[in-house]
C-alpha cells in the first residue's frame, strides 16, 4: 500500500459484450403462483437503454446534468466515466483497485458532493473513475446508491421505479401474474437458495449490470454430472469494463426453477466470473441472472429491506398459475 496513494479493493465488474447469437433470448415458458394483488407507490424515473440493453436513468451530480448511469444490481460500488469527472471539475482523490471480469486495474477516485434521481439522493459519495470506452455510458449505480430500497426495473414502460422497502404485511400479497422469490443476504448482496437448474441445486442472483447470465464452474460440474452432453457446446467471449476478454462456454438449459417460477428452454454461458469469488460463491453451483432473463419480464423488482425478488410475468409467451 502506497502511503501517498491508498489502494483499497473495490468489487467492481460487469459483462458488456458477447459474441455468440445463440444467446439471445430463447421462446421462454413461466408459471408461478399468484394471490391477490398490492398497491405501488414508487418515485418513477424516465429510462433509457444503452448499446448493451442495459436499463439506463437520468441522474444529476451536485445539481448538474442529466447523466445517463446504468443501473447495476450486481457492482457493490458506483463508477464515473472519466469524461464527465473531467466536465464536473472533479477533484482526483486516492487510487483504488477495481476489480473486472478479467483484469484488476487501478483507478483514481473523485468525490461526488451529491447523486440524485427521483426520490433518491446520496451525499459525499466517493466512486472510482473509469474510461468512457470502458463504460459506455455515463456512470454506474451500484450497491452503494440503491442498497436500502426497492427497486422495481419497468421493462415495458422504460421506466425505474425507487421506493422504501415494504415491510408492512399489506404489501406482502402477490399481484395476479406475479412470482415472488424469498433471498437473504446483506450489504446488498442478495441470493435465492431455493433454485434447481436442470435438477441441480445452485444459489441465483440478479445482476443488472450483465448483459448475459452466467452460471460458475461447479454448476457446470454438477450439471455434466447429471448428464455428460453438457461437455458438449459452443464457446463465447465474454468482455468488460476493465477491458480484456474471458472464455465462457455456452450451455443450454430446459429448466431453471426459482421457488414457484420456472423458466424453459434457454441459455446461460459458464464461466468463472471473479463476483462468484466476491460474492463467496466458488465453492457451490451458482448462476448470475442478467439481463437476457429480466428482459423477459414485464417488471422485476429487488426489495433490499425486506428481501424478496418479484417477477411480473405479464409479458411472458407463456404465463400460467400452479
Amino acid at each position: 500500500m502506497s502511503a501517498l496513494h491508498p489502494i483499497e479493493r473495490v468489487s467492481r465488474r460487469r459483462i458488456v459484450s458477447c459474441a455468440a447469437a445463440t444467446l439471445a433470448m430463447a421462446p421462454v415458458l413461466a408459471r408461478a403462483q399468484t394471490v391477490v394483488p398490492d398497491p405501488a407507490e414508487a418515485q418513477k424515473v424516465a429510462a433509457g437503454t444503452d448499446a448493451a440493453s442495459h436499463l439506463t436513468i437520468k441522474v444529476t451530480i451536485g445539481g448538474k446534468g442529466p447523466f445517463r448511469f446504468v443501473v447495476d444490481t450486481g457492482a457493490d460500488r458506483s463508477v464515473i466515466a472519466d469524461d464527465v469527472a473531467i466536465a464536473l471539475g472533479l477533484i482526483a482523490g486516492p487510487i483504488v483497485n477495481v476489480e473486472g471480469v478479467v483484469r484488476t486495474v487501478s483507478a483514481r477516485t473523485v468525490t461526488l458532493s451529491d447523486i440524485a434521481f427521483g426520490g433518491v439522493s446520496k451525499e459525499h459519495l466517493v466512486i472510482p473513475v473509469l474510461p468512457r470506452a470502458f463504460l459506455d455510458a455515463d456512470g454506474y449505480l451500484g450497491l452503494d446508491v440503491i442498497d436500502g430500497y426497492r427497486v422495481t426495473l419497468d421493462f415495458r414502460n422504460n421506466a425505474l421505479m425507487v421506493e422504501r422497502p415494504r415491510y408492512q404485511r399489506l404489501f406482502g400479497f402477490p399481484r395476479p401474474n406475479e412470482a415472488v422469490v424469498p433471498v437473504y443476504g446483506r450489504s446488498g448482496h442478495l441470493r435465492a437458495t431455493n433454485t434447481r437448474i436442470d435438477g441441480v441445486s445452485a444459489t441465483t442472483f440478479i445482476d443488472s449490470g450483465a448483459e448475459v447470465s452466467v452460471g460458475n464452474t461447479k454448476l457446470f460440474e454438477a450439471l455434466v454430472d447429471h448428464d455428460p452432453s453438457y461437455m458438449r457446446q459452443e464457446t463465447v467471449a465474454l468482455s468488460g469494463v476493465t477491458g480484456g476478454t474471458i472464455i465462457g462456454r455456452v450451455s443450454s438449459i430446459n429448466r431453471i426453477k426459482l421457488n414457484a417460477l420456472s423458466i424453459f428452454e434457454t441459455k446461460i454461458v459458464i464461466c468463472d466470473l471473479q463476483i462468484f469469488q466476491l460474492w463467496g460463491l466458488t465453492d457451490t453451483p451458482a448462476l448470475l441472472i442478467g439481463m437476457n432473463f429480466l428482459r423477459a419480464f414485464n417488471q422485476v423488482s429487488i426489495d433490499y429491506g425486506r428481501k424478496e425478488l418479484r417477477f411480473d410475468l405479464a409479458t411472458l409467451l407463456v404465463a400460467q398459475r400452479t
